[in-house]
Formats: C-alpha cells, sequence, structure tokens
C-alpha cells in the first residue's frame, strides 16, 4: 500500500500485534523510516 493513499492505509486494518513490513524510498527515506519507527513505537500517541 502507498503510504500517500490514507484509504489504502485505513484498509490494511491492521490491529494490535499485527506485523508491519515497511519500506522508504527517496531522498529522505532515512528521516521518513526513522519518524514512523518512532510513532509506532508511541503507540502513535495514543495513551
Amino acid at each position: 500500500v502507498n503510504g500517500k493513499s490514507i484509504m489504502g492505509l485505513m484498509m490494511l486494518a491492521a490491529g494490535q500485534g499485527s506485523k508491519l513490513h515497511i519500506r522508504c524510498e527517496g531522498p529522505d527515506a532515512a528521516k521518513a523510516m526513522s519518524d514512523l519507527e518512532e510513532l509506532i513505537n508511541a503507540r502513535f500517541h495514543e495513551d
């Protein structure tokens, strides 16, 4: 699923405990991956 598509991401229905394989491409790939990892580990700041 392309991360630019919010509908595509929502349709994944990846619940708690799901395993995700994330690939970032482009000049900002390392920063994007780092930011995503931080967001996921923070549980999307839902606590």
